[in-house]
């Protein structure tokens, strides 16, 4: 008798399965660390526009008069400083938040929204929640004042 060294359809069809089972319990498992890993960039965006808004302070006694996160990016920018870019949130159609105290524009509020709503930093003491110079601050929106 002669033996066939090919696979039989049954044999690829398990074979794809199994492929296909491992990948998706690998792609599920992975979307958490994804969102983990935006959660991080956020927070380091935040920290590098708040160095921003130092610099800007410095020079102008006052923090920017915007209120929105596009308006903050053109005046950073336009405002002969040496700062070419400011980072956007890493989600498409998702922003950064900014408010600033507009009775003397000495405090100012950055959030942003995180994937992952039981993250850490939302648990902060330094983590505001409600209303802050126009921003909503409720989970799952980390802000915090300067």
């Amino acid at each position: 008798m002669k033996k066939n060294k090919g696979f039989t359809l049954i044999e690829m069809l398990i074979v794809i399965a199994i492929i296909s089972i491992l990948a998706s319990v690998f792609l599920v498992g992975l979307r958490g660390f994804r969102a983990g890993a935006y959660d991080s960039r956020r927070l380091a965006d935040m920290q590098k526009v708040q160095s921003y808004l130092e610099i800007y302070y410095t020079r102008n006694r006052q923090y920017p008069n915007v209120s929105t996160w596009s308006a903050l990016q053109s005046e950073l920018i336009n405002s002969e400083l040496g700062i070419s870019a400011i980072p956007n949130d890493p989600v498409p159609n998702q922003t950064y938040y900014y408010g600033v105290d507009s009775t003397d524009f000495q405090s100012y509020v950055l959030g942003a929204r995180f994937s992952t709503p039981d993250h850490s930093s939302l648990k902060e003491g330094t983590e505001l929640d409600g209303t802050q110079f126009g921003v909503n601050c409720d989970d799952p929106v980390f802000c915090i004042r300067f």
